[in-house]
Parts: structure tokens; C-alpha cells; sequence
């Protein structure tokens, strides 16, 4: 499959680890733009990561991780060069001058003492325009303090929120703020392309997922200014009940049921045969059934526990009533709505033998006449030659010569650690 043209002759140079950055900068290179990873042997975390096929690391393990796929190499080149190294320091100032964006997501402090802060790459190439995503960001009292996603959940007032009523806090998610802040990355590069099309100026952008985060509970914000204290409800609702999470039949299915109006309780009870305990006046309102959720989900809990969670939310959205299956990985690996939306790809990374033909996400959006796929998944320093000859402007010869003196690499340095 070729690269979409939507933004054709854009290059990116990103220096990226783990998940929020590169998840952003995939973005960009599905839309067409030249994204070049520049990886470092020092550093293969992300190639370690996996998952592996079938459980296990293969010979050439540092190309077969799945998250290369989904975000890491996906769409884009890579160039596995030691910045660190005088020459590759060199030759990475001499690809900015023909490049439009970098980013990092480094701790602040750490694009200065490489020489590629936003300063320097501007005397280079005024037209630049960088990124850093952090997780405080470039200024204030945290600006120099690390983090992995979990604490984010928790600086941003997010694991405050959520929790069983009565219980400790409990993590929303795995990754959710690793992919927040990475779809504001393709967002606020955008925004900045945009900018330098109509000023011809390069921007500095300093991106944390703090305030990514913060901005995800906006209400609880506006809340606590007036004496507000939101109070954890699991899966629970403010004010609408039914609404939860329900037991169904068969081993750990669940559906979720939503019901927001009287008029959606009537086709609920109507859904359950109207039973004689549905009946009780208290559940009449909306406020009523609020006060008295606990019963009634008790009650709910009886009837769906003897349903098909598929079968049962087909069955209510028939009726009106918003209701979702929980499904699983394995659900929706399968799922016919995704399928028929084009969403689910089955893509053979190629060069890979233990990886195959394997399906993946795709993206939650759709341009016409823009394929919104994964053609390619770089193999580690897959794209040294073609970059350094291209963007940088070397010779076959210098490029063998930065081999020859361990600036490049194509594979992990002997010794390396297998995952």
C-alpha cells in the first residue's frame, strides 16, 4: 500500500520513547508526512516491549514487537544513529535545516545539553517547528520531575475521581493518558503547520500530560469552586439509574446499561416483561431511582444474569435503551461492525516470519480518499542509508564510515539483553 499524499513533503524528526509521543507522531505519518524515528542502540525499550507472537521473543525480536505497529514504527522511517556521538550530533543539525518538526520527549534540559533545544534549531532553520511532550512541562516547580502514565493519572486529579462508591482510588486505565496526550501531539502539530502556512514562522511547543490530563476533568474543576465535591461511583452515574455495569450469562460477561429518562425506564421494564418489583413507585423517577440505586441494581443484576450480553444489548438498543456488551480483545478482534467499517486491517509485516499476518486497530476517524492503514513497520535502523543520503546529503562511503565507527546501527549492540 503507498503513504496517503494529505501531507506529502512534511519531515519530521522525532527522538521518542515508549508512548505518548510516538502515538502523536504515527498520526502524521498515515496522513503522508516523512516521519524519521531516530532510535538509539542504548536505548530499546520500546523494541523490548512487544507483544511477542506467541509469547516469546524471536531471533530478531527487536523487529517484531507488536506496539511497532500500532505506534511505534508505524508508517514511519528509521534511523538508528547515536546522537550523542560528535558526528551523529552533526549530521542530526544538518538533517533540521531540510526538516520542518522535531520533537522529543525527553526531561526538560535534555534537547539543551544536546545543542537541539528550540533556540538552536531556529538559527539553524527559522521555519522549524518543535515539540516536546513532558510531564510537567518546560516551566514551573514539577518541570523537572519524570513519570510514567499511572503517575499522570494521578497528578491530574483522574485517580481521584475513579473508584468503587465507598472505595480507594483505582487507575482509569493502562494508557489513557499516554493516548490523550498523544492524539493533543498531532493535534497542536497541525495547528502549528497551519500557523507556519500562513505566517511562514516556526513555533516552540511544550505539551505535558499533566495538563492534558487536568483538562479531561474540567467539570470536577468547575465543581470544586463551589463546594462541590464529586464522589467516586465506579461505573455509576450522578444522577441516572439504572447505570452500570451488569453480570450476564456465561463465564465474566457483563453489559453496560445507560438509562437517562422515565421513558427509557418504561422500555426497560418492558424489555424485562414488566416484573411485579418494577413496579415499585420509587422507581417512577428519574431522582427516585437515583436514591435507590443500589436495590435496583440488585434487582436488574437478576434478570440480566440469565441474558446473552450480545444478544441483550441488540435486544435494548431496539428499544431505545442505551446498552453496550463488554467486550473483550477477543471480541473485537472479530467484531463485524469493525470489519464492515474497514477499522480492523490484517497486515503482513513482511521481513518478519515469526510475525505473519496479524490484525490491528486502525484509525478512529475517516478522510476520503485518504487510506487510513498501516503500510509499513520500519525494522530497526531500516532507513539509515535512504535518510542520510536523502535528507542529510552523505555519500555511500560516510555512511559506511559512521558503521564502521558505531554511530549507526541496524541491529542491538552484542551483548544486548534479549527481552
Amino acid at each position: 500500500m503507498s503513504a496517503p499524499t494529505l501531507l506529502q513533503g512534511v519531515k519530521v524528526l522525532t527522538l521518542e520513547q515508549v508512548h505518548a509521543l510516538p502515538w502523536g507522531t504515527a498520526f502524521l505519518a498515515d496522513m503522508g508526512a516523512q516521519v524519521i524515528r531516530v532510535e538509539s542502540a542504548d536505548h530499546l525499550q520500546d523494541r523490548k516491549a512487544g507483544p511477542f507472537p506467541s509469547g516469546k521473543p524471536g531471533e530478531e525480536w527487536w523487529n517484531e514487537g507488536g506496539n511497532l505497529a500500532y505506534f511505534g514504527t508505524r508508517n514511519k522511517q528509521s534511523l538508528c544513529m547515536d546522537v550523542t556521538h560528535p558526528v551523529g550530533k552533526e549530521i542530526f543539525l544538518k538533517m533540521v535545516k531540510q526538516c520542518d518538526i522535531v520533537t522529543d520527549n525527553f526531561r526538560p534540559g535534555t534537547m539543551r545539553r544536546y545543542g537541539f533545544d528550540h533556540e538552536s534549531l531556529a538559527a539553524i532553520n527559522p521555519r522549524i517547528i518543535t515539540l516536546s511532550s513532558t510531564a510537567f512541562g518546560h516551566s514551573g516547580p514539577w518541570s523537572k520531575a519524570g513519570s510514567r502514565a499511572r503517575t499522570i493519572d494521578a497528578m491530574c486529579g483522574m485517580s481521584a475521581l475513579t473508584g468503587y462508591e465507598g472505595g480507594p482510588s483505582l487507575r482509569a486505565s493502562n494508557n489513557y493518558m499516554d493516548h490523550s496526550t498523544g492524539n493533543n501531539v498531532a493535534y497542536a502539530l497541525l495547528l502549528a503547520l497551519y500557523r507556519r502556512n500562513k505566517t511562514g514562522k516556526g513555533v516552540r511547543i511544550d505539551l505535558t500530560m499533566q495538563e492534558t490530563g487536568v483538562s479531561c476533568i474540567g467539570p470536577a474543576i468547575l465543581e470544586t469552586q463551589h463546594g462541590i465535591t464529586r464522589p467516586r461511583l465506579g461505573c455509576a452515574h450522578l444522577w441516572k439509574s439504572p447505570h452500570n455495569v451488569y453480570a450476564c450469562a456465561g463465564k465474566d460477561r457483563w453489559i453496560a446499561i445507560a438509562v437517562a429518562s422515565n421513558a427509557e425506564w418504561t422500555a426497560l421494564k418492558q424489555a424485562m416483561s414488566n416484573p411485579a418489583w418494577a413496579q415499585d413507585a420509587r422507581y417512577d423517577v428519574v431522582q427516585s431511582r437515583w436514591q435507590h440505586r443500589h436495590e435496583l441494581d440488585k434487582k436488574l443484576t437478576e434478570w440480566t444474569a440469565t441474558q446473552d450480553d450480545k444478544a441483550l444489548m441488540a435486544s435494548l438498543q431496539a428499544r431505545g435503551i442505551c446498552a453496550g456488551a463488554v467486550l473483550t480483545a477477543a471480541d473485537l478482534v472479530n467484531d463485524p461492525h469493525l470489519r464492515q467499517r474497514g477499522f480492523l486491517q490484517d497486515y503482513n509485516r513482511e521481513g518478519s516470519a515469526t510475525v505473519g499476518v496479524r490484525t490491528y486497530a486502525g484509525r478512529p476517524f475517516r478522510v476520503p480518499g485518504v487510506a487510513m492503514a498501516i503500510w509499513h513497520t520500519a525494522r530497526m535502523g531500516e532507513h539509515n542509508n535512504a535518510v542520510l543520503q536523502q535528507v542529510a546529503g552523505l555519500s555511500p562511503g560516510e555512511i559506511t564510515a559512521l558503521a564502521e565507527q558505531n554511530v549507526l546501527y541496524t541491529r542491538p549492540r552484542t551483548g544486548e539483553k534479549v527481552p
